[in-house]
């Protein structure tokens, strides 16, 4: 499947097209961007708060991350590693002809599973930051155990995201019980918790402004 391309991506678009004022903020932003700009919110947030996941489990003591727990899958692991999987399953589907992320490492420990859980998190950040308003709203074909699903991009982002946060709750629930406490997942869209995430965004090498564009 071969993604349409603008001219002009969303998020740096330079036409006289329809422009609307942003709530909550001074001046105008392009339409098309209020569009797009959600999606690679949504792609930087999962890769923050999969980050502080990653490092709390790699704080663990031995054997805290594969112990039997309830949830639906039954451990911290099995948990992280079903997400990682179903995002690479729908990678597959949305890259078209694109590169996709790196192949599976392995995934023997937190700290292994942290770096291809970080590559598959920069490869949806990177597909969000060029999405324009056509590609949001191609069709894709899903290959499903017992039929095809056939969705646009913008509806199977949505799904990646929210299936995302799902479990990360779960992951979250279940560290409650380990010797690391959970750490707060929610802070990296309003602009309001800056200060909360200052080291999240120094050790990726990101600033504010690539945050929140």
């Amino acid at each position: 499947m071969r993604l349409h391309v603008d001219t002009t991506r969303c998020n740096r678009h330079k036409g006289q097209g329809l422009r609307t004022k942003q709530p909550g903020m001074d001046g105008v932003a392009p339409l098309p961007d209020l569009i797009c700009r959600p999606y690679r919110q949504l792609a930087r947030n999962a890769r923050l708060a999969n980050a502080r996941l990653d490092r709390a489990c790699m704080a663990l003591s031995p054997g805290e991350w594969e112990a039997t727990r309830t949830s639906f899958f039954p451990s911290l692991k099995e948990t992280m590693v079903h997400l990682l999987d179903a995002d690479r399953y729908y990678i597959d589907t949305l890259r078209g002809e694109l590169a996709g992320p790196p192949s599976p490492g392995s995934r023997a420990t937190a700290a292994e599973f942290s770096a291809e859980r970080a590559d598959v998190d920069d490869w949806l950040i990177a597909f969000c930051e060029t999405l324009t308003a056509r590609a949001l709203s191609s069709r894709i074909s899903i290959p499903w155990p017992d039929r095809t699903l056939t969705e646009t991009v913008a509806d199977t982002l949505l799904h990646v995201f929210l299936h995302g946060q799902h479990h990360r709750g779960q992951i979250h629930a279940m560290l409650s019980g380990t010797s690391v406490p959970p750490p707060q997942i929610d802070e990296f869209i309003l602009a309001d918790n800056g200060d909360a995430r200052v080291e999240d965004l120094r050790a990726l090498g990101w600033s504010e402004a690539r945050l929140t564009q």
